[in-house]
């Protein structure tokens, strides 16, 4: 009986070891369509773009590959996401037989999540009507089937090249363009949508026009500088989004890491605040006004696999601090210590430390340490922490002769007191009084 005890406990340790495992697994769902890109043959040639993507999918994540014309298709299991990762690629149609599982609500509900999602476009290909509609909503607006990018003074034999000029100047998303060609793609309109992060943006001598067509308002989508190539997303909850509108994009590996959360990923690795006079209490929740407080964070990156310290470069990218009530009555940039360790005893440098002190506002009440830190192409930190701000109770003020404006009023009133008493000493006790009495 004992033995069978112990075999079901191991048993059990091992069941919840297994399944810590799978849960730190991440899941990718890849959606297709067979017309035209054939994942579902395996003797079918992929472009090296596409066969780029997929290694690095099947490399990193538990992937799924799946047709759009699967009607029983579903991002979520019992109101929990099923995928990590959503791939979706172009299609020939515009209706799907995934649709309810792949509608704006649902895509929407994804984000909400924390998925990532990873779209694909072309000039020759659709994007199911629900993907469309979800793009619009958060302010991206893809050019429609039948749209074709041209710019007549930066193609060869009838191909657009991409060059430096085509990249938006510091994305922190993509560095350096490696895609040369553009074909068969098409670009995007942007709204003002602060969370949208453009990419890769036409030249001032691109266009985006119906096939075969004239320039005209009818028939031209995007003229100019305001149409985008590759368009990011980040939001609130740090889920991120890319769409890019050719397969050739994808030669770029940084758009889909990125997307992926394999770069651009910034994290705190601890946050400290202390009082300066008492510096072994930690987070006290009560400060007193004009005391002076420490403020501390360390922040790391994550890059090619592991945690690094994260270093501010310029003057952009400034960590700053807010001790706020309502309205900040502090805003203060954040000064670097150098490279620490997140764990205690440790030898690794994977954080990088910033500090600021400052002396607690002569106002009570609550107050908020705020590190709020956005910043194009870096995951979002927000922290906050509360705390009392307190008056001086009556035996903590300081004395009169402490306070150095006093010391003429203190002056004042000893000289008077000095003044009366020798006004008395010398009206008692100095000169001769006449005492014979005269004769009248």
């Amino acid at each position: 009986m004992l033995s069978f005890i112990y075999v079901a406990l191991a048993f059990l340790l091992s069941a919840v070891v297994n399944g810590s495992t799978v849960s730190n697994k991440d899941y990718a769902l890849v959606m297709y369509d067979p017309a035209v890109v054939p994942l579902n043959d395996s003797t079918a040639s992929l472009s090296p773009e596409v066969g780029q993507l997929l290694t690095f999918l099947n490399t990193h994540y538990e992937t799924t590959l799946s047709p759009y014309s699967d009607d029983e298709v579903s991002l979520f299991y019992d109101d929990f996401p099923r995928f990590d990762h959503l791939v979706l690629l172009p299609s020939s149609k515009k209706a799907i037989g995934a649709k309810s599982g792949l509608n704006q609500h649902q895509l929407l509900r994804f984000i909400n999540e924390g998925g990532n999602i990873f779209v694909v476009g072309g000039s020759e290909a659709a994007l199911p009507e629900g993907i469309r509609i979800f793009l619009n909503e958060i302010g991206i607006y893809p050019a429609p089937k039948g749209y074709k990018y041209v710019d007549h003074f930066n193609s060869k034999n009838g191909v657009v090249e991409l060059k430096s000029q085509n990249l938006v100047s510091n994305n922190r998303i993509v560095e350096n363009l490696n895609t040369v060609e553009y074909t068969n793609g098409n670009a995007a309109l942007i709204s003002n949508n602060e969370l949208i992060q453009p990419i890769v943006k036409s030249t001032r001598t691109g266009y985006t026009n119906k096939a075969g067509q004239v320039m005209s308002d009818e028939s031209t989508w995007t003229f100019g500088e305001q149409g985008f190539l590759a368009v990011g997303f980040q939001a609130l909850n740090n889920a991120r989004l890319v769409w890019m509108g050719s397969f050739d994009l994808l030669a770029d590996d940084s758009l889909y890491k990125w997307c992926f959360q394999d770069s651009g990923v910034i994290k705190l690795q601890f946050v400290q605040h202390i009082k300066a006079n008492e510096p072994e209490n930690l987070n006290p929740h009560l400060y007193r006004i004009k005391d002076q407080a420490i403020y501390t964070i360390g922040v790391s990156e994550y890059k090619d696999g592991k945690w690094i310290p994260f270093e501010v470069k310029n003057d952009d990218e400034q960590l700053q601090l807010s001790f706020k009530m309502l309205d900040p009555y502090q805003r203060l940039n954040l000064s670097p210590l150098g490279p620490v360790s997140a764990t205690e005893n440790s030898s690794e440098l994977d954080a990088y430390a910033y500090f600021v002190n400052f002396t607690v506002p002569d106002h009570h009440g609550m107050f908020t340490f705020e590190l709020d830190y956005k910043r194009k192409g870096l995951s979002y930190i927000l922290d906050r922490k509360v705390v009392t701000v307190r008056h001086l109770a009556n035996d903590e003020f300081k004395r009169s002769w402490d306070i150095s404006n006093s010391w003429l009023y203190i002056a004042s009133t000893v000289l008077v007191i000095l003044a009366w008493f020798s006004f008395v000493v010398s009206y008692l006790y100095i000169g001769k009084t006449n005492h014979v009495k005269k004769n009248i």
